[in-house]
């Protein structure tokens, strides 16, 4: 019986410290800037739950030829998997270009994997808007891109890749917004 009261502070003590740990994960924020040839963006996401990531970004590009804008807000479910780094979720996206004003809600996510040179993953990510969850002058869209991370310090890391943007505009063929190599950095809190 005095051994099975001793247990009680430690677990206690033990339940605490992973609440507070947890805690600490749920107030994680992290701010990127990244940018290309004609291109640059910024992104900042915070954990609001475990396993679940609010974010906001801006791109401006003129690789079209033309300058487009594009503000998004997302909500992606981040399950732990050991060695992956997974997101799904939807993200909602408004494009100001000179082809027309839009939104829409894409559907999609990001997979980057721990490889074997240390501190170094690579992965990509997705989204895609389909006709029916778009508004305005946005028939749908796409964007997709392909990423090498190396971690500099703790939650902070630069990346190097390639980003692909693709709009379909009312009575149009659509238009190519941005596409071409990034590099950024990504600094968590």
């Amino acid at each position: 019986m005095i051994k099975h009261s001793r247990m009680k502070p430690w677990g206690f003590a033990l339940a605490t410290a992973t609440f507070v740990l947890a805690s600490q994960q749920a107030m994680a924020l992290s701010v990127s800037a990244n940018g290309g040839d004609e291109s640059f963006g910024v992104e900042a996401s915070q954990t609001i739950f475990p396993t679940l990531r609010a974010g906001v970004g801006y791109l401006n590009t003129d690789d079209s030829g033309h300058n487009a804008k594009a503000y998004s807000g997302s909500l992606m479910f981040t399950p732990y998997l050991p060695g992956i780094d997974l997101a799904v979720g939807g993200r909602y996206q408004y494009q100001d270009t000179y082809y027309g004003n839009g939104g829409g809600l894409g559907l999609g996510g990001s997979a980057f994997i721990d490889t074997p040179i240390p501190l170094t993953s690579v992965g990509g990510y997705g989204f895609y808007t389909p006709e029916g969850l778009t508004s305005g002058d946005v028939e749908k869209s796409y964007e997709y891109g392909a990423q090498a991370r190396v971690n500099i310090i703790s939650q902070t890391y630069v990346y190097g890749g390639y980003r692909y943007m693709r709009t379909d505009f009312d009575n149009d063929n659509g238009h190519t917004l941005d596409s071409g190599p990034v590099l950024g950095v990504s600094v968590g809190f």
